[in-house]
This record gives C-alpha cells, structure tokens and sequence, in this order.
C-alpha cells in the first residue's frame, strides 16, 4: 500500500514539473505580440505598397492614352491632301481665323451634290481657337489642329463601305474621334475630290480641338478631343493640366518652342513656321486620399508653366513628349 502510495506521489510530483511558469507565459505572450505586430505592419506596408504602384500604373496608361491620341492627330496638322492642294499653309486654328465663307453662318452646311455635311458641322466652335490656359476651366491649353480630308474611296464610287471600293492612295479622312471612318457618302462629298467632293478643295477640312473638360467634368479633369466630323468624345480622366509649346523654325534653321499666344502676336503671324509640338501633361490618382498625409509639394512644373495643386493626398507625375509635324518639315509628304 506503501509502495502504491509513493508512486502516485512521484506521478503528481512530474505532472506538476511538465507546465509553464507565469513569467514564461507572460514572455512568450509579449513575443507574440511582437512577431503578430511585425506580420500586420507588414500586411500594411504591401497592401500600401500594391496601391501606389496600381496608381502609378494607373497614371502611365491614362498618359499613353492622351499621347497616343495626341500624337495620332497632331502629327498630321497641315496635311494638305494627297494631291498636294496650294494656299494650305497653316496647321492650326486660331483666334483670328476668318472661316471659310462656305462654313460661316449656316447650321445646315453641305459638301458636294448638295450632300448634308455631319451633325457636327464644318468648323469648329468659336471657343476652340488654339490659346494658352482654357479660359472655361483655367487648367489647361487648347489645340485644334487642321488638315484636309482625302476621298477615302476610288473614282466614280459615292461610298465604299465595302473595302474593294476603296482608295488605296487615300490617307487621311477622319477627326481625332473617327469622325468620316464609315467611308459614306459624307465622306466622300466633303472631300478635297473636285469631281464628286467639295468644289473648293481647301474647304474640305477636318478639325481635331484637344481640351479639359469643363462643368461637371472639370472636377473628373478629363481630356477631350472634339472632331467637327464626330462630337466631342472623352479621352482620359485626371489630367490636372494640359500644355502646349509651338517649335517654330527661325531663319537660321534653329526651332525656338513659344507659347501659342506669342505665335499668335508675333508680326507676322508664325503659325505657317510652326514645325513640331511639345506637349506637357501633368496627370494625378484617382485616390484623392493616396498619400497618408497631405505632400508638401504644391507646384509641379510641366513644360515652362508652374502649375499649383490643391488635392495634396494625391500622386502627381508629369509626362512630356515632342511630336513633330511632317507635313510642315516636309510639305505634304507624311
């Protein structure tokens, strides 16, 4: 009995040896906290660190958007049709622009045959001259570029919606918004074809206006580009500003890049020298609240414009590019 009697004494005795201290258990709770703290603060971190760079990618597309677009239309200004037409010298609209009398003071425009021209008329609007800083929204420059518009289908066919119809030769007939694409029979009358389009080949102009958008769209600050062949369409949002620079080629052969109001007033007018656009844009995040706490960077500088922000949570990047104008260098060979 004695002997039964040690042994479970024994068995409590290492039952008892086997548990934890409470200055253990306080240890390892507090290195816990630490190692539980550590994989949280490092969950923030990459989920801080996925949402900036998801901006930043963000940000590059909605730039090579606008660019792309830009370039595509800029590119072109002065193109005077395939056949070359004379007295097209000038690339852009601008302020003191007189229009085509065949384009001035009529909502119900036609082309040749007495063919009704597109809803959205022959010239642009008289608010999308080419200027410094858009007066309607103060964030941004306006550009309309100007070229001729080419008949897209071949001799004797009033449209060519079927593509054996077409002309392999034609190259430009559409706005920046694809206005003219369908190869109808708009197309074709307002073409610079004096067979069977415009009977002034020089009124057969396209216009392509790159602009901020304005009212509800100013808070959204999406870049638009307005065809006088297809409406304004939407391009990107959060482009906080837009500029412009005009390379003008002096008489020593040298470019000087001025803004379009020093183009503009120059005696004379410079627009006919203008051989490449700079182009500046200044785009921020979608997420207004990005940045853990406001940036104490309040200015950003696109091109030679200082241009201040005021939603300071946000990311901000300015991208730049050159486009050059072929048809200015070259004269009517793109």
């Amino acid at each position: 009995m004695k002997r039964y009697n040690n042994h479970k004494k024994l068995s409590f005795s290492k039952a008892r040896q086997s548990g934890f201290t409470l200055v253990e258990l306080l240890l390892a709770s507090t290195l816990g906290l630490f190692v539980v703290g550590g994989v949280i603060t490092s969950f923030i971190g990459t989920k801080d660190s996925e949402q900036m760079r998801a901006a930043v990618s963000e940000m590059d597309s909605n730039a090579r958007t606008a660019i792309e677009v830009l370039r595509r239309s800029i590119s072109i200004a002065g193109y005077a049709g395939m056949n070359a037409i004379p007295g097209f010298d000038k690339p852009f609209y601008s302020a003191v622009d007189e229009l085509d009398p065949f384009t001035r003071g009529s909502t119900n425009r036609s082309c040749g045959g007495g063919v009704t021209m597109h809803t959205a008329g022959m010239a642009p609007g008289s608010n999308q001259y080419t200027r410094d800083s858009n007066n309607v929204t103060g964030r941004g420059d306006v550009l309309t570029a100007v070229y001729l518009a080419d008949n897209p289908c071949k001799a004797g066919e009033t449209s060519c919606t079927d593509s054996s119809k077409v002309n392999p030769k034609a190259m430009i007939y559409t706005d920046c918004t694809g206005g003219g694409a369908t190869r109808d029979a708009q197309a074709v009358r307002c073409s610079t074809d004096k067979s069977v389009g415009m009977t002034e080949s020089i009124q057969a102009k396209l216009y392509s206006t790159f602009y901020l958008g304005s009212g509800s769209d100013a808070e959204k600050r999406t870049l638009y580009c307005q065809g006088n062949r297809g409406g304004a369409q939407p391009l990107a949002e959060n482009i906080e500003y837009l500029q412009f620079l005009y390379g003008v080629k002096t008489s020593s052969g040298a470019v000087e890049y001025m803004k379009a109001d020093d183009v503009e007033g120059a005696t004379p007018k410079l627009w006919e020298n203008v051989i490449s656009v700079r182009v500046g844009l200044l785009i921020r995040s979608s997420n207004k609240n990005l940045l853990k706490k406001p940036s104490t960077k309040e200015r950003y500088i696109l091109l030679d414009r200082s241009v201040e922000v005021s939603d300071l949570q946000r990311l901000y990047k300015v991208y730049t590019t050159t486009i050059n104008l072929p048809n200015r260098t070259y004269r009517g060979i793109l």
